[in-house]
């Protein structure tokens, strides 16, 4: 399963990109992430790489199954709201806030109980469809 979502994470007018691929264990027991990444821009033409890609922990913790751009600082930089099957019929939303000049941040449990959301596989949590509008408003 390939999820990835785009954004000027880091606002300096270029874009973003991250990326996690897993295989689904088929089982309640969730696997992780064969590649889970924050590629600040510019992107490689050909495989949409990054010269600074770096390791991200988004697929550290489950099945992620959708990334989605959030608006949850309520500052300039997107966010990251993320579908992650967590096992035992747990589906979560989890949430990476853009720290400035980094990228999406690392788990953190205060920013997860204050912006995330926890639900099952037959209730889902919601999860943001027009984050990308707030940073985005020539395409809004």
């Amino acid at each position: 399963m390939a999820t990835a979502a785009v954004a000027d994470f880091q606002r300096d007018g270029t874009l973003d990109m991250v990326v996690n691929l897993v295989t689904p264990s088929g089982v309640d027991d969730p696997s992780t992430a064969r590649v889970a990444e924050y590629r600040p821009g510019p992107l490689k033409r050909s495989n949409l790489g990054s010269a600074h890609s770096r390791h991200s922990d988004i697929g550290d913790h489950g099945e992620v199954q959708q990334l989605r751009i959030a608006n949850y600082g309520g500052d300039a930089y997107p966010d990251l709201a993320m579908l992650n099957n967590a096992g035992d019929g747990q589906l979560d939303r989890d949430v990476r806030l853009t720290k400035p000049g980094r990228g999406p941040g690392n788990n953190d449990y205060e920013l997860q109980l204050k912006y995330g959301q926890f639900g099952t596989t037959s209730e889902p949590p919601s999860m943001p469809a027009d984050g990308w509008k707030h940073f985005y408003k020539p395409c809004s």
